[in-house]
């Protein structure tokens, strides 16, 4: 309930489509929201350089006091189910 989904990624990269396409088909499959944040604007900066986030695109897990549960940074993309699981575990 409580966690948060973000995609940090350049919209300007050629990552970009591939990750709207993830987070489409992510929320399709498991209902969940996926906000995407990219870090060349400043609120972007701000989000991932406070989350230690140095490579993108990442993915990203928040708790419910916005603390990063488990990352995934660089190619390839999680699986659906490695962060569904994650979800579920906490």
């Amino acid at each position: 309930g409580l966690m948060r989904i973000v995609f940090v990624v350049k919209r300007q990269s050629e990552y970009f489509r591939e990750a709207d396409e993830w987070r489409v088909e992510f929320s399709r499959e498991t209902g969940q929201t996926v906000e995407i944040v990219d870090p060349e604007t400043i609120e972007g900066e701000i989000f991932a350089s406070a989350r230690d986030i140095m490579q993108y695109p990442c993915v990203v897990v928040l708790g419910a006091g916005g603390e990063v549960v488990k990352k995934w940074s660089g190619s390839p993309l999680p699986q659906f189910d490695q962060v569904s699981y994650v979800l579920r575990s906490v």
